[in-house]
């Protein structure tokens, strides 16, 4: 008399079960590693866009009038959209507000004008002598 070894049908499906489960637990993890990979390269090519605008102000020696001002860059291969805003400073004194000038640089990745802002940085700028 022969035995025969082997699993049953059911024993196969429990083990293809298990394993689908484990595949699609992979999946996902992989999934939200890519997305967060391409999340923090946008922020930091934002950054980088926000913190060469502010770079432009200071090297062309620019005192920004108050108000909002909107404009592209091209990089990383992207365009990328900033919109400026300058402020009076909340300081008391005249002579430093006239002076000095609170500007918060805001990046888009579209010209959308209800898009949130990927990176917002704020500085203040002196009045060139």
């Amino acid at each position: 008399m022969k035995i025969h070894r082997g699993f049953t049908l059911l024993e196969v499906l429990i083990a293809l079960a298990v394993a689908a489960v484990g595949l699609a637990g992979v999946s996902k993890v992989a999934g939200s590693n890519i997305y967060n990979a391409q999340y923090l390269q946008n922020k930091t090519i934002a950054q980088w866009v926000a913190m060469n605008r502010l770079t432009e102000l200071r090297v062309r020696k620019e005192f920004p009038p108050i108000g909002k001002t909107k404009g592209d860059m091209e990089m990383a291969g992207r365009k990328w959209y900033w919109q400026q805003e300058s402020k009076t400073t909340p300081f008391a004194m005249a002579a430093i507000k006239q002076s000095l000038r609170e500007v918060e640089i805001s990046v888009y990745t579209s010209d959308d004008s209800k898009a949130s802002a990927i990176v917002s940085i704020s500085t203040f700028l002196a009045k060139p002598e």
